[in-house]
């Protein structure tokens, strides 16, 4: 493996703990029904609630721009990869087989 395949690994793996941290720390769309419930009385007030949902909406924003560079760093990897196992296409040895022929046909 190459260095650029051990660091965009690293970075890929770094991002896969960050998105799993992201994405549990995310409240649920029904955390109102919860409430209601299990008889929690709300006692924040409207300010504190548009406050939190404006938190909310930039850390989805931020999960959302984390996967994308996720998703496009294992695509990088896996290019990355494939192009290092494609065997090299040298042209010398390719007119040294092709005259060696020609001569033991002669």
């Amino acid at each position: 493996m190459t260095i650029l395949q051990y660091i965009i690994g690293a970075v890929i793996l770094v991002l896969a703990v960050v998105l799993i941290f992201m994405i549990t720390r995310q409240q649920g769309k029904r955390k109102g029904l919860e409430n209601v419930i299990s008889g929690n009385s709300s006692t924040n007030s409207y300010l504190n609630k548009t406050e939190a949902a404006k938190k909310g909406k930039k850390f989805e924003k931020w999960t959302v721009y984390c996967s994308i560079v996720f998703v496009v760093l294992v695509i990088a990897l896996y290019t990355v990869t494939s192009l290092a196992k494609l065997p090299s296409s040298d042209t010398s040895s390719a007119a040294d087989t092709s005259s060696v022929a020609s001569e033991t046909q002669e």
